[in-house]
């Protein structure tokens, strides 16, 4: 989704670091495909040495995952700073990773090997960098079509003032929003730096808060997902009078078909009824299960997550919000994640 142009240098400097002294490295964008790949090539003694490479933002597992699925010919992932869990997934993938912070283990079908561990601590992100819950719905309201400005966005979400501001400080601190140059009066609203970044930031913060949630497994008897769902569970739920939105690969079908077919559908449903996981599977004609699930179920993460589209009588997440779930979920599920985007956007521009 961003330009291949801003992530050269990133590359060069992530490749320089872990090289001797002296190598020439050139990094040269690859026309095409998904997401930015890049060609590589370091000059030795030897000759050259040359491996495609794929940026993949901060190096938590979903953001590898993500890169590889979508640039399935790169010999080596880049990142930030590549997490344990991530460093573990591209071992197991055979897959070679450089980060920014002086750690690789690369070995290219060029002969080119590098396994460096880097010296000292990384820093720890301040308070100042990290998500919260209100960012991500602060994010999610604006990409889902809220003005930028606290009033709207308090608006949206049912968050205090307060908290309001300082989610979209955060933002602005992180350079996803800027104010103009008028600092006063009806102009002086925050905008979005670039829709595009913007979007990717979210869906990596989104996906990291995603894999910290607990899951419930729910077993059904049905012969067609979605169809059975518009007609049973979504009355049901309905019914019962809370908040609940479907995400992932069901509510990609729903919004922009690409996948063949739905197994399992991801859903969300408010924390009061997600804390009581009898009732909710009585409630959907079901029983909790540990495997052999049809419902996969998770608390909304944000107020603002279910006030997606109504779609044959399914309520679907904002888009944004599937979007991020089908990137973290990587493979097919991330090709139409991508897909969404193309088809009805995942932003207020869209």
């Amino acid at each position: 989704m961003e330009s291949a142009s801003k992530f050269v240098s990133k590359i060069r400097m992530a490749v320089i670091a872990v090289l001797p002294l002296g190598l020439d490295v050139r990094v040269e964008p690859q026309l095409g495909g998904v997401i930015p790949t890049f060609d590589i090539t370091v000059r030795t003694a030897a000759g050259a040495q040359r491996f495609s490479g794929v940026w993949a933002g901060k190096g938590w597992p979903s953001d590898v995952r993500r890169a590889a699925a979508l640039a399935p010919n790169a010999d080596v992932i880049f990142a930030a700073k590549v997490s344990e869990g991530a460093q573990e997934w591209l071992a197991a993938e055979k897959l070679g990773w450089v980060d920014e912070i002086g750690n690789a283990s690369v070995a290219t079908p060029t002969g080119l090997v590098i396994s460096r561990q880097a010296t000292g601590q990384p820093r720890v992100p301040d308070a100042v960098d990290r998500w919260t819950t209100t960012m991500l719905a602060a994010a999610e309201a604006i990409l889902n079509g809220a003005p930028p400005t606290v009033e709207a966005v308090e608006s949206a979400t049912s968050s205090s003032r307060g908290a309001v501001a300082n989610a979209l400080a955060r933002l602005e601190h992180r350079g996803l929003l800027r104010r103009p140059s008028h600092t006063r009066g009806p102009q002086s609203a925050r905008q979005i730096v670039d829709i595009a970044a913007f979007v990717d930031e979210y869906a990596i913060a989104a996906a990291f808060a995603r894999s910290k949630q607990k899951v419930l497994k729910i077993h059904c008897l049905w012969s067609d997902p979605l169809e059975e769902f518009a007609a049973d569970i979504a009355p049901a739920l309905n019914r019962h009078g809370v908040p609940w939105a479907v995400t992932g690969s069901a509510a990609s079908t729903l919004l922009a078909p690409y996948l063949g077919s739905v197994t399992t559908v991801d859903l969300y449903v408010d924390k009061v009824l997600f804390a009581e996981p009898a009732r909710l599977a009585d409630l959907v004609g079901g029983r909790v299960v540990d495997k052999g699930h049809r419902i996969e179920v998770r608390e909304l993460p944000t107020p603002v997550t279910a006030r997606g589209p109504l779609v044959n009588g399914v309520r679907v997440a904002v888009p944004c919000r599937v979007y991020a779930d089908l990137m973290a979920a990587g493979g097919r599920s991330a090709e139409a994640g991508q897909h969404l985007c193309e088809v009805i956007g995942v932003g207020p521009h869209s």
